[in-house]
């Protein structure tokens, strides 16, 4: 009787082992499955986050070449009308006009 006990008790225990070995190694996939989600996630918001960043190079550098060209415009006019006004500097006021001729003094 003491050896049937004993037998029972052995399997039972072996079924018991078996059954937590399976459940640990379902968890051990799930918390496998995890990390590879975790690391995906933080790989696709590495990626987004320096796709933004590229994109608002790009806007600054095109915003900072459009200023930059309006001001070489703004300089380049700006230094006509001074050559111009150098030019004319007493020559103007003997016939009235402007040194162009299109409008009076």
């Amino acid at each position: 009787m003491k050896l049937i006990k004993s037998l029972l008790i052995v399997a039972i225990v072996g079924m018991v082992a078996v059954a937590c070995g399976d459940t640990k190694k379902e968890a051990s996939e799930v918390a496998s499955d995890a990390v590879e989600a975790v690391e995906d996630a933080a790989d696709k918001t590495a990626d987004a986050v320096e796709d933004a960043a590229d994109e608002v190079s790009d806007a600054v550098e095109e915003a900072v070449d459009s200023v930059k060209s309006d001001v070489e415009k703004v300089v380049d006019s700006a230094k006509t009308m001074a050559d111009a006004t150098m030019k004319c500097q007493g020559k103007c006021s003997k016939d009235g006009k402007s040194c162009d001729g299109s409008c009076k003094a």
